[in-house]
């Protein structure tokens, strides 16, 4: 296990984040382990499927899955219908990351 899942993890009580970590840093580092499970990259999801992902690792999922637009995690289009990964992170091979889908759906 690297220094970043390390980092991450120490965050989560029971594998959910139930407050956000005040060092930016450690923030980047919490999101960047979420975005691995709530989107694989080249994935695409809709409003409700993104919402409710987060929901299993996060107490307030509208206001993480609003952290992980902001910190240029998941992609949305303008009126918000579909959101998609923007990049990779150093937890996509970890044990409970989204594996990308055989066949991507766009939208």
């Amino acid at each position: 296990m690297d220094d970043e899942r390390c980092r991450a993890e120490r965050f989560l009580a029971r594998g959910r984040l139930e407050r956000t970590p005040r060092r930016v840093a450690d923030r980047d580092a919490v999101l960047d382990h979420i975005a691995a499970r709530v989107l694989a990259p080249g994935e695409w999801a809709d409003e409700r499927e993104v919402t409710a992902r987060v929901a299993e690792v996060a107490d307030d999922p509208v206001r993480v899955r609003r952290d992980l637009v902001e910190a240029g995690l998941l992609g949305r289009r303008g009126d918000g219908s579909v959101y998609w990964r923007e990049r990779v992170t150093p937890h996509d091979d970890e044990p409970g990351a989204r594996e990308r889908p055989a066949e991507p759906w766009f939208p």
